[in-house]
């Protein structure tokens, strides 16, 4: 009999391991394949995938206008897309339009997460007082999502929903103190003032791990695998179809990508 449909979700495997190698001519491909079967450009996934295309460029407009687009046609960007569209940013050297996208998504009731607040520090890194002291503002909001994460806790996957720092944050927070350190010593902040201002969120970061709040979040946590322990049991499948964190969007890694060469560019 006759074959059914692949779903999209395949398509979206395809065309995102495509770009994962670099095969842009199969990607095109692949792409048209799925619009000849569905007659559909492709869901949030979809343009995620072709969101981290342009962000690997650098290209901030172009990742504007995807974003746009998905909200004219209705589709609601994830936090995967905001993090994808920071990306672009840190590639472009771009740390204010960063933060524009952060100022965005908040407005559209979507939370970033730590890959999210990772990103958008790493665009902050290219030495500038202006850029140490925008980073250190970062710091201070991302400061205040952990505390009201703590409070309330978060739903669904840590990796998607939640803003607790991981190892990396730490790594930028303490690549952002030196660049602070070089601007006090080339004149361009008084040091009293830098340390009991611009460097405090960024200590922290830092010293998260050894605060009051970074064992209220390893109870967190226990309690979150015990939890997911319990559904696991209860459910054949662990992961719900209808949610953007069974797709592809809900990997991080290419922005993660994006966000530590620019770093170690930075760092040379």
């Amino acid at each position: 009999g006759k074959a059914d449909k692949p779903p999209l979700k395949v398509f979206n495997t395809v065309v995102n391991t495509c770009e994962i190698v670099g095969e842009e001519e199969l990607t095109v491909v692949v792409l048209n394949a799925m619009k000849n079967t569905h007659e559909t450009e492709g869901n949030i996934v979809t343009l995620n995938i072709a969101l981290k295309r342009l962000a690997k460029q650098g290209n901030i407009l172009s990742c504007e206008g995807i974003i746009i687009g998905m909200l004219q046609a209705g589709i609601e960007p994830s936090v995967v897309t905001y993090t994808t569209a920071i990306g672009a940013c840190v590639k472009a050297g771009n740390p204010q339009y960063a933060y524009e996208w952060l100022t965005r998504m908040r407005s559209r009731n979507v939370k970033p997460n730590f890959h999210t607040y990772n990103t958008a520090i790493a665009a902050c890194l290219d030495g500038e007082l202006e850029s140490t002291v925008l980073g250190s503002k970062i710091a201070t909001e991302m400061l205040q999502d952990i505390v009201l994460e703590i409070e309330k806790g978060f739903e669904g996957s840590a990796d998607y929903n939640s803003v607790i720092p991981d190892k990396y944050t730490k790594v930028l927070a303490r690549s952002l103190m030196k660049k602070l350190r070089d601007n006090w010593r080339d004149g361009k902040i008084n040091i009293n003032v830098a340390k009991a201002t611009v460097r405090v969120p960024l200590l922290n970061l830092v010293d998260f791990e050894r605060s009051e709040m970074a064992e209220k979040v390893k109870k967190m946590k226990a309690q979150k695998v015990s939890e997911r322990k319990a559904a696991a049991a209860a459910a054949d499948d662990g992961c719900d179809p209808d949610t953007d964190e069974c797709e592809i969007d809900a990997d991080f890694s290419a922005v993660n990508t994006l966000s530590k060469e620019s770093h170690r560019r930075m760092e040379v």
